[in-house]
Parts: structure tokens; sequence; C-alpha cells
């Protein structure tokens, strides 16, 4: 069913293993969802996407389950800069979290947003 993924931060992939899969997705929709209920998928699938706190606390979360020694602080921050430098390479970064996440929920739909054909794989922020 589910492969492994992996993530990075700062240079450094981080993997996490299938069978830890559903654990990931229970830590990164825990994140999203925050205090409230809306689905996960659709806060990160709605026209206007995430808020960059909603993205830097799911991303957070996966990067911090896989083991990264990094902050939400950290992950907000840096979507901050990517923000503020206005290049286009620098939001495609911020895209790619939000595409990685969800990649991580719903592997199919991931897979298809990047055109892959196998709906177990994505890329992006997320390999395996």
């Amino acid at each position: 069913m589910f492969k492994s993924v992996t993530i990075d931060w700062d240079g450094k992939d981080y993997v996490i293993p299938a069978d830890s899969q559903m654990r990931l997705i229970a830590e990164v929709e825990a994140a999203l969802q925050g205090d409230g209920t809306r689905n996960p998928l659709y806060i990160l699938t709605q026209g206007d996407g995430p808020t960059h706190m909603e993205t830097a606390r799911a991303y957070g979360a996966a990067l911090q389950f896989a083991g990264a020694k990094v902050s939400v602080e950290d992950v907000y921050f840096s979507i901050q800069e990517d923000v503020a430098t206005g290049s286009a390479a620098r939001g495609a970064e911020v895209q790619a979290k939000v595409i990685a996440l969800i990649s991580i929920l719903s592997p199919p739909l991931g897979a298809k947003i990047v055109g892959k054909s196998e709906g177990k794989k994505s890329k992006g922020s997320v390999s395996d």
C-alpha cells in the first residue's frame, strides 16, 4: 500500500518508512486541524490554500515525526523568508511543502498533482 517517503529540510533528507505512514498521517492531520474540525485535505486543496501557519505546523510535524530537530517556528520563519524574497523559485519552495503534505495525506492525489501515474509516489519535497 504505502511506500516510504522522504521529506527534506535544510538540505537533509528524512525517510519515513512505509509502515509508519498511518501514524504520520495522523500527526499531519492533527497539526493541520489544530482545534478545528475542517478536513485536513480540504485545508491543503482549497482555492486560497493553507495559511503559512497551517503549512508550517503540518510540515513541522512531519519533519519532527521523521526525526528532524526543527521547530514549527523554524519552518514558519523559513516560509516567511521564502515569501520575503519574492522570487518565483522561493515561492515554489513554499508550494512544494504544500504538495508534500498533500502527498503524505493522499498519495494518489499527490501523484496526480505532480503528474505521476502511480499513486504511491510523489515528487517535490516528498519522494520515495
